[in-house]
């Protein structure tokens, strides 16, 4: 996988990559959620992702934030991009109120590299 930055969020933002991380999101939102600081959160995040890839024979590439909104509330992902193609969804803000969130299980998004006319 292409690991400039630039690349990867054309990726995360194409449509059907988008739509597939809004609907991880929707999943998310219904399972029960741990409020946590934000470094604590990015730190055990980023270690849950690399433990996650390796068991996948992967690695991480990067880590991104993607904006998404659901249900008229905009929140902020860190995603894990794996060089196996996919990403893993790890802990979001409410951009409301800047509170972080961890969710009970990470969910592994399969990516669509977009085309580029």
């Amino acid at each position: 996988m292409n690991t400039d930055r630039a690349f990867v969020s054309a990726t995360l933002m194409a449509d059907e990559n988008r739509s597939a991380i809004e609907s991880r999101l929707s999943e998310v939102l219904q399972q029960s959620l741990t409020p946590m600081e934000p470094g604590q959160a990015k730190t055990y995040m980023e270690h849950t992702a690399v433990r996650m890839a390796e068991e996948a024979g992967a690695g991480v590439t990067m880590f991104q934030m993607v904006e998404i909104k659901h249900a008229n509330t905009a929140y902020m992902i860190r995603v894990a991009v794996l060089t196996n193609g996919s990403a893993i969804g790890l802990d979001f803000m409410d951009m409301e109120n800047g509170q972080f969130f961890i969710p009970e299980t990470c969910p592994v998004i399969p990516l669509e590299v977009p085309t580029i006319n």
